[in-house]
């Protein structure tokens, strides 16, 4: 059998997430945010996959450095085969139950565990929650649910641990069209409607609030 990972019934977030594809929900975000928390559940990820009376819970987490971003480029190593050779801007995984951590925001904990398998950062400063990736426009996405996060590095110096898996460059901000194309959907979505409106440049997706 599978392992378990954290979901959130549809019906709990319907009054908060726009009927639409490919959208960065801000101004509801803590709302989904405390949503997820109160009404968590957790199902094997086999039938999650195939459940579409739920969203399985992903934080996905952006590092920068100044007007610098961490691009990572998947591997054959990884496990998700529909993600092989494909750009991303963020770090994530499903979150599993751990009653070690009871009491604890198991978002936030899942977010770190997930984070220091994958990328050490030598210094960070503020993580900051940005808001909610929602995406219905196919069959896997509609079962995944994204927490948006950024992560500002104090420090240029970082390292890849699951090598196996991917690479890592940083791409200053202006590049990062030069990759758009290759990014995997959540990671499109992230530069069309946070990092190309934080500049005020323009996207090519529309911004949901």
């Amino acid at each position: 059998m599978s392992e378990k990972v954290l979901v959130i019934q549809n019906n709990l977030l319907s009054p908060h997430i726009p009927s639409r594809s490919g959208c960065l929900i801000t101004e509801q975000k803590d709302q989904i945010f405390d949503n997820i928390l109160i009404n968590q559940g957790f199902l094997y990820r086999d039938d999650a996959e195939y459940n579409f009376e739920h969203k399985q819970v992903i934080p996905y987490v952006i590092i920068r450095y100044r007007n610098n971003y961490l691009l990572l480029k998947r591997l054959s190593g990884q496990t998700e085969k529909r993600l092989h050779n494909k750009y991303s801007l963020g770090i994530g995984g499903h979150i599993n139950p751990d009653p070690s951590t009871a009491g604890d925001n198991i978002v936030i904990r899942g977010l770190y565990r997930e984070l220091n398998e994958e990328v050490s950062v030598d210094e960070h400063a503020d993580l900051n929650f940005i808001g909610v990736i929602n995406d219905e426009s196919n069959n896997v996405s509609k079962v995944h649910l994204g927490l948006l996060y950024e992560l500002q590095a104090k420090s240029p110096v970082f390292r890849v641990l699951e090598t196996e898996k991917m690479t890592g460059q940083w791409v200053a901000e202006e590049k990062l069209s030069e990759f758009y194309e290759g990014l995997e959907t959540w990671s499109q979505i992230v530069y069309d409607q946070y990092i190309m409106k934080k500049g005020d440049k323009g996207a090519r997706t529309q911004w949901i609030k």
